[in-house]
C-alpha cells in the first residue's frame, strides 16, 4: 500500500462506519414507531370463541382480582406471559415507584411482600400461579 492510497482507504472506512451506524439506528427506531398491535384490546368485547386466556383475564377483572408486581420481576413477566395476547386484560398493579402507572402506596397498604402476589376474594396468594389455579381460586368456570 502506498501512502497515496491511505486517505482513500480511511474515507472508505469512515463511510462504511457511518452507513453501519445509520442501519443500526434505523433498526432500533423501527421498533419504536407506529401503534402497538394490542392497543384497544383490553376493553374490546369478548366473543364466545375468544381464547381461554382472554376469557379468564376478563373474568378476573370483573371479580376485582388484582396481580401485584414489579416491572423488573422475572416471575411477574412469566406470569403475564401465560396470558399471551390477553396480557392487557390482566388486572395488574405496579408496585415499584419507578414503574409505569406505579401504585406503591396501595402495595404498601396491602402489605405486599413479594412479586407476583394475587389478591382474589380478599385473600392473598404470593407467587406465580397456573391459569388453572387462578381459575379455581377465583371461581371461573367455562360456560
Amino acid at each position: 500500500m502506498t501512502y497515496a492510497n491511505r486517505p482513500f482507504r480511511l474515507c472508505r472506512l469512515a463511510l462504511m462506519s457511518f452507513a453501519g451506524c445509520i442501519a443500526v439506528l434505523g433498526l432500533t427506531l423501527s421498533g419504536c414507531a407506529g401503534t402497538p398491535n394490542n392497543v384497544g384490546t383490553a376493553n374490546a368485547p369478548l366473543t364466545a370463541d375468544a381464547p381461554y386466556e382472554a376469557r379468564l383475564a376478563n373474568y378476573l377483572t370483573e371479580q376485582g382480582v388484582a396481580m401485584y408486581g414489579a416491572f423488573w420481576c422475572p416471575h411477574c413477566e412469566d406470569q403475564k406471559a401465560m396470558f399471551g395476547d390477553a396480557v392487557d386484560r390482566v388486572p395488574y398493579v405496579e408496585c415499584d415507584p419507578e414503574g409505569d402507572n406505579a401504585q406503591p402506596e396501595l402495595c404498601m397498604a396491602k402489605e405486599i411482600k413479594g412479586y407476583p402476589t394475587w389478591e382474589i376474594n380478599g385473600e392473598f396468594y404470593p407467587g406465580a400461579r397456573s391459569l388453572e389455579e387462578l381459575a379455581q381460586l377465583s371461581g371461573f368456570t367455562e360456560p
